[in-house]
């Protein structure tokens, strides 16, 4: 089993599902008291996400790319980074680190054509729903068609990720406005919504949807999981 290596704290709250879900797919594998074998290095998230609002998208790239290099250093034999947003700078990150990278969006892009989708909904922070790391590669090398949430539905996800699910905080009324978030999309033609945040997942419910949910925290999971085992 290969060591994974795993770029965290982007938020907290769902490096803890990764954790989970990781070592609980691994444990169903091999059984007994099987765990996985990785490594964690995170920074601090508010020096990230400064970058960001101030679009320095290079400076989250040095940022992440440094803690990727402490993964290499303790034995990792690839690494992805625990949210989706960062991936914006991913071009910068691949090429600052001598190491394998498992991108958030193939592993999502695989899970929507294994079931059979072919028009995708996107719930994510601002910065993924108008960028081109995860919209345009979805069109572009996976041949999707994608859409976002727009008006207040933008603004509420956007909003609920930086001033509460980041910080480990949900709310029922939260979660209502992801619902009416998710039936417009559904409205629009969406056959999945894909919740294009990694704290998404914790806050949305089964049957929140009119249509099915994919969730890339977990479908990075079992990619990660799935390479962890390729001989």
């Amino acid at each position: 089993m290969r060591t994974i290596g795993i770029v965290g704290g982007l938020a907290w709250p769902s490096s803890i599902v990764y954790y989970r879900v990781i070592n609980e797919l691994v444990s169903a594998r091999l059984g007994g008291l099987h765990s996985a074998k990785l490594v964690l290095a995170q920074t601090d998230f508010e020096e990230v996400e400064r970058h960001q609002r101030e679009g320095r998208w290079d400076g989250v790239g040095d940022l992440l790319a440094a803690e990727a290099n402490k993964l290499k250093a303790a034995g990792a034999d690839f690494f992805l980074l625990a949210c989706n947003t960062v991936h914006t700078a991913d071009e910068h990150i691949e090429r600052s680190v001598d190491l394998p990278f498992l991108h958030i969006v193939d592993a999502t892009a695989r899970a929507i054509q294994e079931r059979g989708f072919g028009t995708v909904g996107l719930l994510g922070s601002r910065y993924t729903m108008t960028g081109d790391y995860f919209v345009g590669r979805l069109q572009k090398r996976y041949g999707l068609k994608v859409l976002t949430a727009e008006g207040e539905h933008a603004d509420n996800v956007h909003n609920a990720l930086y001033e509460e699910l980041a910080k480990g905080e949900f709310r029922p009324a939260t979660r209502e406005k992801f619902k009416a978030a998710m039936a417009d999309l559904a409205a629009r033609g969406a056959e999945v919504v894909v919740l294009g945040c990694t704290e998404f997942g914790l806050l949305v419910q089964d049957g929140d949807s009119p249509v099915p949910v994919l969730d890339t925290t977990v479908e990075h999971a079992r990619a990660a999981v799935d390479l962890a085992f390729e001989t």
